[in-house]
């Protein structure tokens, strides 16, 4: 017991992601870029340190400097303190929505739907193309991402020693609702991956001091699956978040590339050559998880390869910054691009990571209308079918999504017109203007506002109209 502190808070948390993710080892093998980090049983797992991090950054964003260092502490120099919370590694569910602690057999690995295809390296491979402001692959901008599935279950424990003030307390309920707003774990936060909610929150406060709470505290149960005497928190109003969302509905064809399965029930001799990208997930009834049929997707990083090449388009015209006045600048170096999306480590300045944050949109499968269009090149000389150019594809058909963006840092100070350019490109895409997807050129990919509503803020463009 820490004496000048002796008020011990514990929370039971159960994340279950909203989309694909992955923490990463930061090394890949003869075949993949990237490896997901696992535990010993070869689950895939969310490393203390990383969820740390987040709720540190989380926290900082909402409160202040001050603030985060007297939760979670901090070194500088001689001086320091250390955080008051313990956090411990999430581990991952298995379909009874039991944490899976300890080490695992291979039979009870293999005979379990979702520990077995979990402990898959590469449950999910996603390609990816870096197109640069011309629409071609940006030198060597083609790599992939291994993730885990989205509806993945972890579970971890947080402890708190805190004292008997009103200000300790309200750390702690600043914390819990913190818990409760949209958490972003692993890599590529931005790009859609790594999104995450409460799906169970368990808490219990013992007083020290009290010899009845001394005793409960010492008999605590570290399962993260057992909640003996815990109280089930109840969603709370979170912080405030700013979002946005935009219904929209296709005009006709759209695809994202990447597909690997006919997914339709309509029995082919042969399957088209380019099929609409999609994925598993794992859905959850009356506690029970298991591996659905594969959804179709559109990806984040299709949405935001789209917005940011308009993006810096806009913030040209509305800055006046034209080729011909030679003082252009390249798509990443464009103050809208950095601002909003980011900006990588270079020699002489240090990276930073964007504020505005995707998400990724999963269609069902036998909701859709899909078609197989034919296609064959001509001899533009004889006018007739070139040998071998013959193929086909799978086009998705007015099919209705939404995107859905987070401000993540909303009391940074951006500039008007970045706020502009961001808004004129969101009226592009509502009107049609900027395609999402493969083969824009050819007319796929065109959304329009079927609604007419336009974006739909959560605070009623209160973040749009701050100078």
């Amino acid at each position: 017991m820490i004496s000048s502190r002796p008020y011990f808070n514990m929370v039971k948390v159960t994340f279950e992601a909203q989309s694909a993710h992955a923490v990463h080892t930061g090394f890949g093998d003869t075949t993949h870029d990237s490896l997901v980090v696992r535990d010993a049983n070869g689950l895939p797992t969310l490393p203390a340190t990383s969820i740390a991090g987040v709720l540190r950054s989380a926290y900082q964003k909402q409160f202040d400097e001050q603030a985060t260092n007297q939760l979670f502490g901090y070194a500088k120099g001689d001086d320091g303190q250390s955080s008051w919370l313990n956090i411990s590694w999430g581990v991952v569910h298995n379909s009874q929505n039991i944490a899976q602690e300890g080490l695992l057999s291979d039979e009870k690995l293999l005979k379990d739907e979702l520990l077995n295809k979990l402990s898959d390296t590469k449950p999910i491979v996603r390609q990816r193309v870096q197109l640069n402001d011309k629409g071609v692959t940006h030198d060597s901008g083609k790599f992939d991402t291994t993730l885990i599935p989205a509806g993945t279950r972890y579970s971890t424990v947080i402890h708190y020693w805190g004292e008997d003030t009103d200000e300790s307390k309200q750390i702690w309920q600043n914390f819990i609702k913190l818990l409760h707003m949209p958490l972003r774990f692993g890599q590529g936060t931005r790009n859609g991956y790594g999104l995450f909610k409460i799906q169970a929150i368990h808490e219990a406060k013992w007083d020290l001091t009290n010899s009845t709470d001394a005793q409960a505290y010492r008999q605590r149960n570290r399962s993260r699956s057992e909640f003996t005497g815990l109280k089930n928190i109840a969603e709370q109003d979170v912080l405030p978040v700013v979002s946005a969302n935009l219904k929209l509905q296709a005009e006709s064809f759209w695809r994202v590339g990447g597909g690997e399965q006919y997914l339709q029930k309509l029995v082919k001799k042969r399957n088209p050559d380019l099929l609409p990208m999609h994925e598993p997930k794992i859905t959850w009834e009356n506690n029970k998880g298991k591996f659905t049929e594969q959804f179709y997707i559109l990806p984040a990083t299709a949405i935001k390869g789209a917005l940011r090449h308009r993006i810096a388009y806009h913030y040209n015209c509305l800055t006046g910054c034209f080729v011909e006045d030679g003082n252009c600048v390249e798509t990443n170096e464009n103050l809208a691009v950095k601002t909003l999306f980011g900006y990588a480590k270079d020699e002489d300045v240090e990276g930073e990571a964007g504020i505005l944050a995707i998400r990724d949109f999963y269609l069902t499968p036998n909701n859709e209308k899909i078609q197989e269009v034919i296609h064959n090149k001509i001899d533009r000389y004889t006018a007739g079918v070139i040998s071998g150019a013959l193929f086909s594809e799978a086009d998705l058909y007015q099919s209705n999504i939404e995107v859905n963006f987070e401000i993540l840092d909303s009391k940074k100070s951006v500039e008007p017109n970045v706020k502009k350019a961001l808004d004129l490109t969101l009226e592009d895409l509502a009107n049609g203007w900027l395609p999402l997807g493969a083969s824009g050129s050819r007319g796929l990919g065109v959304f329009l506002d079927a609604t007419g509503q336009g974006v739909t803020w959560s605070n009623k463009e209160q973040w749009m109209a701050e100078e």
